[in-house]
């Protein structure tokens, strides 16, 4: 994924922002109103990071492994397998983990241009697409007064629905 921002800073400003909005519960400060769905961007972005991490690792190790293995004329070893096996199940729990958080974040309306912006981030990182979130995302642009009023000026808003009359 390239972004013009790296990842692991998009990570941590989502994760101040939620962590802002948390210290300000504790103060009756201003609380972010997307603060929970930050966070949870922000913690998908971090599995599917290190997701990504730990597949690579494992695919170059398989790969340099079974060179060594061509080049010696022998079959895996029972330590190699297991080794392997370890490394596999390492990224896929990341990727459960990852799903598990998505699963929460759909659920949660994106109201602000920084919700809208980490739910976007989070759908275009899965290798899927990420259907269901992705559906949850195109609801809560349709729901945003902000992108709306861009669209419509605000005298003749109310007219234009979408799929209605």
């Amino acid at each position: 994924m390239s972004d013009a921002i790296p990842i692991s800073a998009t990570i941590a400003r989502l994760r101040a922002l939620a962590a802002q909005s948390g210290d300000a519960m504790i103060t009756e400060g201003p609380v972010h109103p997307d603060h929970q769905l930050l966070d949870l961007c922000a913690a998908a972005l971090h599995h599917r990071r290190l997701f990504d991490e730990a597949n690579a690792d494992w695919r170059e190790n398989h790969e340099r492994r079974i060179s060594e293995c061509e080049r010696q004329g022998r079959s895996f070893t029972k330590l190699e397998q297991g080794q392997f096996h370890a490394a596999m199940k390492e990224a896929d729990a990341h990727e459960i983990s990852m799903k598990r958080v998505l699963t929460k974040a759909r659920k949660l309306r994106a109201t602000t241009a920084a919700g809208i912006f980490a739910k976007a981030l989070i759908v275009r990182s899965s290798r899927t697409g990420a259907a269901l979130l992705a559906m949850s995302l195109a609801d809560d642009l349709i729901a945003c007064p902000g992108l709306r009023q861009s669209i419509w000026p605000a005298e003749v808003g109310d007219q234009h629905q979408i799929g209605g009359e």
